[in-house]
């Protein structure tokens, strides 16, 4: 029994006293001049928090070995809370969720990678210490909305946080009268510049194409055309779209019955990757651009007639990953109770490069700034702030995807991020355990040593470090074509292996793989010598590969390889003068399978070599 007095506003809190942890439920009573409260089936046990963007927030249902999952549920102590996706410029109280006990029928809608991360923390525990799941993640999102404000303020990143807080403080000063007039105005030049950029774009994306705008009027369709099934990210419709900016066009009939005839409607799409133009029996009934992250709702007042209609979807992806987010994608008729499903096959054919039009930009003049779900700050105001002084025992974070290309700041936003939550939490022990990106992308055999997600990766591997946290691989599990690899057990057996050995103090756990400490020269030879070394050996039936070597002009040959202890001796044809070594240094490294006695896949890394 404790006592606190209430604010003004009604809030208090209080500390409870250490108590075991238990399966046996409780129940909370606040009792006070104005009424009681009751909160029931309340469990001690152990708390995580489990963030980040769309490999942490996917589901069970989405994963491999999610029939495992549900058979196995209802026997495992765990409960999870999941928040919505909001944002906010300034710190929230309260977000909106609610907690799931882990059963087959609700394990499907957990995270997958928490959820596996459970279920081994609870197995070591003997199945006696209730394990909670606290999922604040959002797909698709960078790092610097999840950090608080006032301590990028106080980082390399001030000027950033500065700029924004200036902003916001003037956007609150704005008279309302004021604010209107400039609304109306931008409304309208917006209008005019939007149609004048599809005229444009379309207009040299069909030459020399057919109209595509009507496919069933062009020439080769629908032979021409390939058949996908949608909502997906290009890479799922095709693997060579994984790294292809430009236009995508879908297309696919439908029937509108009698009963639904020239009724008001509202076209439901999912958030579109980058821009998409949206037209049904070749006119255009709606139209976004430059917006990535918000669902499609465009609204057809008069409805359609009664039969068969075509919908022509153009997508144009600026930069990264494009296509189609998941999420609902219907007609939704004025007065039915069933819309009209357009998810499933399509036709599609890949279109044109970005072209050189730069598109116009809507300024909603109505949003107060900070509420962009990628603006600083934004989703830590929203979810996490009202959280923050849960107490967790730590944070798993598998983010990163959406930083790619920006290692130099990433480096710097990860440790601040880990820093800043355990400073707002008053929990300066908060454990954390990062995951290092999967492998994605088509192989590139050509290439030994790539830049793009091989350098986002040793930020990882160095900010995670800096700020005290521990950091497992996972480039051994992933899809060359899919930006989220189904193996998500892996990822969660491997965190909680990082938790039992550091956190509850099981050293008997091995949860590193392992990691380079020299490179040195021998002759023309390169010596690497690993840590965490046990059992060095090779995953699958494959020859030990993934390691590359360059000399003076910086150019990197595949090596050969030979293991000899805790040791990799490597030499490459045409190299006699070793400079560099790098090993996974790729987008995806298909070729890197160096793992130690515990199965676990060796860092990448790039390196001078002694001489």
């Amino acid at each position: 029994r404790v006592e606190a007095v209430a604010g003004a506003d009604g809030r208090f809190s209080v500390d409870l006293p250490p108590m075991a942890a238990s399966l046996e439920p409780r129940e909370l009573v606040v009792s006070g001049a104005s009424g009681e409260a009751r909160a029931k089936d309340l469990l001690v046990g152990e708390v995580w928090f489990c963030s980040g963007q769309s490999n942490m927030e996917w589901v069970v249902d989405g994963s491999n070995e999610a029939d495992r999952a549900k058979e196995m549920a209802a026997r495992l102590p765990i409960r999870s809370f999941k928040a919505p996706h909001v944002t906010s410029n300034m710190p929230k109280s309260a977000v909106e969720g609610s907690w799931r006990v882990a059963t087959a029928q609700t394990v499907g809608g957990f995270t997958a990678v928490g959820y596996w991360f459970g279920v081994d923390l609870a197995r070591a525990f003997d199945l006696e210490v209730p394990i909670g799941l606290v999922d604040i993640s959002w797909g698709g999102t960078r790092i610097e909305p999840w950090i608080p404000l006032d301590c990028m303020a106080k980082s390399d990143f001030k000027n950033a946080a500065d700029g924004l807080a200036a902003s916001i403080a003037q956007f609150r000063a704005i008279k309302p009268e004021d604010k209107a007039q400039a609304v109306a105005a931008e409304n309208k030049r917006y209008l005019a510049a939007r149609g004048q950029y599809w005229d444009k774009v379309i207009g040299d994306e069909l030459n020399g194409r057919g109209a595509w705008t009507t496919p069933e009027k062009s020439t080769g369709f629908p032979a021409e055309w390939g058949t996908t099934k949608l909502p997906a990210f290009f890479p799922a419709t095709d693997s060579a779209l994984a790294t292809f900016d430009g236009f995508v066009w879908y297309t696919r009939a439908f029937t509108v019955p009698a009963e639904m005839a020239s009724k008001p409607c509202i076209l439901k799409l999912p958030a579109i990757d980058d821009c998409d133009r949206v037209l049904v029996d070749g006119v255009e009934v709606g139209s976004t651009i430059g917006d990535w992250n918000t669902p499609r709702s465009y609204a057809l007042p008069n409805g359609l007639a009664a039969g068969e209609h075509r919908m022509t979807i153009t997508v144009l992806d600026m930069s990264g990953e494009g296509g189609f987010a998941q999420g609902a994608m219907q007609l939704v008729v004025d007065g039915s109770k069933t819309p009209i499903a357009l998810d499933g096959n399509w036709n599609w054919r890949k279109g044109g490069k970005v072209p050189g039009v730069a598109f116009p930009r809507v300024n909603d003049l109505n949003r107060e700034p900070g509420t962009d779900a990628g603006e600083p700050a934004a989703i830590y105001n929203a979810m996490m702030a009202p959280c923050i002084s849960f107490p967790v025992r730590g944070t798993i974070w598998y983010q990163g995807e959406s930083n790619a290309g920006e290692h130099d700041n990433y480096r710097k936003l990860l440790p601040l991020l880990m820093n800043s939550w355990r400073e707002k939490s008053g929990n300066p022990d908060m454990a954390w355990g990062i995951v290092q990106l999967a492998g994605f992308m088509p192989f590139a055999e050509n290439e030994p040593a790539q830049g793009g997600w091989a350098l986002l990766r040793e930020a990882q591997f160095r900010g995670a470090a800096e700020a005290k946290g521990g950091m497992i691989s996972a480039t051994d599990i992933g899809e060359a074509g899919d930006i989220h690899p189904k193996k998500k057990r892996e990822v969660g057996d491997r965190l909680s292996a990082w938790a039992r050995n550091t956190v509850y103090g099981e050293k008997g756990v091995q949860w590193k793989g392992p990691e380079l400490s020299k490179a040195s020269r021998s002759g023309a030879k390169v010596v690497c010598e690993f840590d965490n070394a046990a059992g060095l050996g090779v995953r699958g039936d494959r020859v030990l590969g993934g390691f590359a070597v360059a000399g003076a002009d910086g150019k990197f040959v595949w090596a050969t390889t030979k293991l000899d202890g805790n040791q990799v001796v490597l030499e490459a044809a045409g190299v006699a003068d070793p400079v560099e070594v790098a090993y996974a240094w790729q987008n995806n490294p298909q070729w890197a399978n160096l793992v130690n006695g515990a199965g676990l896949p060796a860092v990448p890394f790039r390196v001078k070599v002694a001489q």
